[in-house]
């Protein structure tokens, strides 16, 4: 008897096969009595063609590596090797910072943007904190990001973030006003390279019930494409910018402490909006 083929029914081996949709995939669900040479031909057709179905673009993880320059120079802890614009000599002696709710834009549609409501504390001493992973994004192209500097008015309450030694470190302590630092950016000057050395603590917050936090909105040099894989991103602080660009900040005009100093709080915001860049992405 000649070889049966797909179309034959009755005592014959039958093979089940069903077209999917999205494009020429096939699925071998089920063979009654064929012949082995069909068998075999028919595994080996679903193995091809199972192959190329399987192509449906999954999640990944994007992190965020914090990094920090001070112009030109590295940053490095207490050496007086950096001058602002107003011609102080100054080393920094601290660094702690929020970041908050990123936002990735995806280049094809804003409706498919991914975004994450949280916050991260950057910590000079604390290495476990130089970058956090943004899990689970979508699969897609994005090519921009989003984050606000600081925190917003929602998060900046009394005990609106987790109660950690570390978030206590950054209570704002006015009376009357309440929440915590968005910064705190300290160090020493010397006045003028007169040899005469004072602190300055630039500490920026929610002053008087005022917000003074801000988004930013960077452009990726290269688009990345979330599919199974894993990201990074660099995102630069440049230390020196908060001190220029638009407005030079005096140390001397503003003093020592500005938690109650909506003025140096606005010049300080303003000049916030050149401090980030995205300084590198990789992708694996």
């Amino acid at each position: 008897m000649d070889d049966p083929t797909v179309a034959d029914v009755g005592d014959y081996w039958l093979a089940q096969i069903f077209l999917r949709t999205n494009g020429l995939c096939f699925s071998v669900l089920n063979l009654k009595k064929y012949n082995m040479k069909n068998i075999v031909a028919l595994m080996i057709l679903s193995v091809i063609l199972f192959a190329s179905c399987d192509n449906t673009p999954e999640p990944g993880d994007v992190t965020i590596s914090l990094k920090q320059t001070v112009g030109d120079k590295d940053f490095v802890l207490d050496q007086m090797i950096y001058q602002t614009n107003a011609g102080h000599p100054f080393s920094i002696s601290r660094l702690r910072y929020y970041l908050s709710d990123f936002t990735l834009h995806n280049s094809n549609s804003e409706e498919n943007n991914y975004h994450k409501e949280m916050y991260h504390l950057y910590d000079k001493e604390n290495p476990d904190s130089y970058q956090f992973t943004l899990e689970a994004v979508p699969a897609g192209t994005y090519d921009k990001i989003t984050f606000t500097f600081g925190l917003d008015d929602e998060k900046n309450v009394d005990d609106g973030l987790d109660n950690t030694v570390a978030n206590q470190n950054m209570i704002w302590p006015i009376p009357g006003d309440h929440g915590y630092h968005y910064m705190k950016y300290e160090g020493r000057y010397d006045s003028l390279g007169t040899g005469v050395i004072k602190n300055f603590n630039t500490h920026l917050g929610a002053t008087q019930n005022n917000q003074n936090y801000f988004n930013v909105t960077i452009d990726l040099p290269s688009k990345i494409k979330v599919d199974n894989n894993t990201w990074n991103i660099d995102l630069n602080m440049d230390l020196l910018e908060w001190y220029q660009n638009p407005n030079d900040y005096d140390f001397v005009e503003y003093g020592q402490m500005i938690m109650m100093n909506q003025s140096a709080q606005l010049v300080l915001k303003a000049n916030g909006a050149s401090v980030f860049s995205v300084v590198g992405v990789s992708g694996k």
